[in-house]
Formats: C-alpha cells, structure tokens, sequence
C-alpha cells in the first residue's frame, strides 16, 4: 500500500469526535514508512484541520465528500461545486419537506435556524452517549455544537436567498440533517430524480447533496492519479453510505465493526469499531502483512 485514506465521523474519530493516542501513533507510524495519509471526510476543511492539529497530524484533505482536495499546505488542488441552479433546486425541495439543512461553502456553513441545528445536535448526542447522565451529555454536546459552529464559521441567517444570489460564494454541498426519518425518505426519493446530483449519507439521520463528482470515491482516484498511485496500492476505511464509493474503488477497503451491514458486506477487510481505535488495528494489520511481502 502507499496510500491511505480515513473517513473521520464514525471511523478515526471516537464518539466525542476526537483522535485517540493509537490512531494517532498508528498514522505518524505509515507515514513514517513512506505510506502516504489523506483524510476524506463530509466535514469542511477548517473543520478538519482544527482537529488535526489538535492531534498533531499532518496530512491532505479531502473535504465535504469530496467536492474540495486540499495538499498539506492547505492549498486548492480540485474543486467540485454545486451550481446555483441545481442549489435552488434542492433548496426549495427541503423546504417543502421540512427538512433542516444547512448551505456548506467556500465561505463557511450557512443555517436559518440555530435552535433547530442545536436541538438536532442533542438528538444525536442522546444516540451517541446512551449511558452518560443527562447533565454529563449536555454539556459534551455543548461543547461539541459550539466547537462546530467555530470551526466551520457557521453563520445564521433569515433567508438563504443572500447566499444565493451572490456571485461569490461558492456552494460545496447540501447537508440536511432530521430527527424524522420518515422526512429523510421522501425528501431522499425526490432528490434522486434529479441529474447531475450525488446524493448519499452518513448517518440515518442526514442526507448529503454534492455535484455528480462530489463523492470520494471520485476525489480518492482522481488524487492517487495525481501521485502516480493505482488503486490496487490504496487501503481506505470508513463507515457509511458517503464512503461507499470509496470503500468499493480501492485494493483494500476497509469497514468499521459499526459500520451497517450494507457497507460491510461490500469490503473484503473489517477492523474494531471507531471507539475501539479501529483505524489504528486495521493500519497496523496491514503494516505486518506489508512487511511479510517484502
């Protein structure tokens, strides 16, 4: 392998989104080794990085399911964004739904209501740490709400409009997010009728909207191309319906222990859940059978 690429939500960060010390040493190891890392992960960029440098990790992005790849430096190496027609589309069929969901850009995230975003976060907090005490869950929430709408320069605003009638702001993707799953289905149905559209998931409670070429799948091939890299020399892991595309397009992808049953059965390899440091084992695992081979 020479390249190797991590979802973050579900896969290398545990469940209070955060990078544990044997994930951390396991990629400083690869990299060592001449293995290059690459994130690939729905999150913005500035996201990302908050907690990369938290972990003291340094390595390219791929952002927002694909539809941004950014070197280590940071800069701007492939782009694929909405456009505003195809934006105002999906816009006014969520809206019809009732669906929360939130502009993702070159800008930052965009959102028409934070008590309905801080009210969803507590839902998926309440899934996340089931056996916490409530007030010990509130505050993690909290904390984790604040700290997203900080790294992503997430701003509230009345109407979506602004957004879309300025020129430039670029819009990267279109995260909806409810705590009806019911809601989810239909809008998902009539998403899926559209051209020119990726539509997928990362989590039962969410839908994700991206140009045609905004999956990861694309964006892992297109960067491994770049660097001289084939597919069959890349091991990817992730958990969920947004990491299909690249789970299936590589020489070992890899699923999480808590991944669905669907992703699982799509991979040759599995390794321990995200809160077991399950990106460490599988990198680890596949470091000794490299070493075998020399």
């Amino acid at each position: 392998m020479k390249l190797i690429v991590s979802d973050m939500d579900g896969t290398l960060l545990n469940q209070t989104w955060r990078i544990s010390e044997e994930n951390k040493q396991a990629i400083l190891e690869a990299q060592q080794q001449g293995i290059e890392f690459v994130i690939a992960t729905g999150r913005p960029y500035t996201n990302v990085t908050a907690i990369l440098e938290e972990a003291g990790i340094s390595c390219p992005v791929i952002s927002l399911n694909g539809a941004e790849t950014r070197d280590i430096e940071g800069h701007l190496i492939a782009s694929q964004p909405l456009s505003k027609e195809q934006v105002r589309i999906v816009h006014n069929i969520l809206l019809e739904e009732d669906i929360y969901f939130e502009l993702m850009t070159d800008q930052g995230a965009f959102s028409l209501s934070e008590d309905r975003c801080r009210a969803i976060f507590r839902h998926i907090a309440l899934g996340e740490l089931p056996d916490l005490p409530e007030d010990e869950r509130e505050k993690i929430m909290n904390t984790m709400f604040e700290e997203r709408v900080h790294n992503e320069n997430c701003r509230f605003i009345d109407s979506f409009e602004t957004v879309l009638e300025d020129d430039d702001i670029v819009i990267l993707k279109i995260f909806a997010l409810a705590t009806y799953e019911d809601r989810l289905v239909k809008a998902d149905a009539r998403l899926r009728e559209l051209d020119g559209l990726a539509i997928t998931s990362s989590g039962h409670e969410n839908l994700e909207v991206n140009h045609l070429n905004g999956h990861k799948g694309y964006a892992v091939l297109e960067y491994a191309k770049s660097k001289g890299i084939d597919s069959s020399e890349i091991m990817a892991m992730g958990d969920s319906y947004n990491d299909l595309t690249m789970l299936t397009s590589v020489g070992r992808g890899v699923a999480m222990a808590n991944a669905v049953e669907h992703i699982r059965n799509q991979v040759a390899y599995t390794t321990k859940r995200n809160t077991e440091s399950g990106v460490a084992h599988a990198i680890y695992e596949m470091l000794a059978e490299r070493k075998l081979n020399v």
